[in-house]
């Protein structure tokens, strides 16, 4: 299957909605495959491999990510002074 690359500037919270998107679907996947273990739907495996598919997918955005003020070079003068205006970052990662 042709892949598709996708760059992205988010907000905090447009990354942590982008996060639960994606944890809510993968968990309605693991939802289909309980109940296809009831005879509901397509086989419980198909559905437990999309549940995987999307916590990849979940784990590669949270492993890709960076903070844009993280990619800013440092100018020569501020090299040289040895500050660093960039903020301190506190990167509160949930890995549920």
């Amino acid at each position: 299957m042709p892949r598709r690359r996708i760059n992205v500037s988010v907000s905090h919270d447009e990354f942590e909605d982008l996060n639960n998107a994606l944890e809510d679907h993968r968990d309605g996947f693991k939802q289909r495959a309980e109940e296809a273990t009831n005879g509901f739907g397509l086989e419980p495996g198909y559905w437990s491999d999309r549940a995987q598919e999307v916590e990849s997918l979940r784990v590669s955005v949270h492993e890709h990510s960076t903070l844009e003020s993280d990619r800013r070079e440092l100018s020569p003068t501020e090299r040289q002074a040895g500050t660093d205006p960039r903020p301190s970052l506190d990167q509160d990662f949930d890995s549920r």
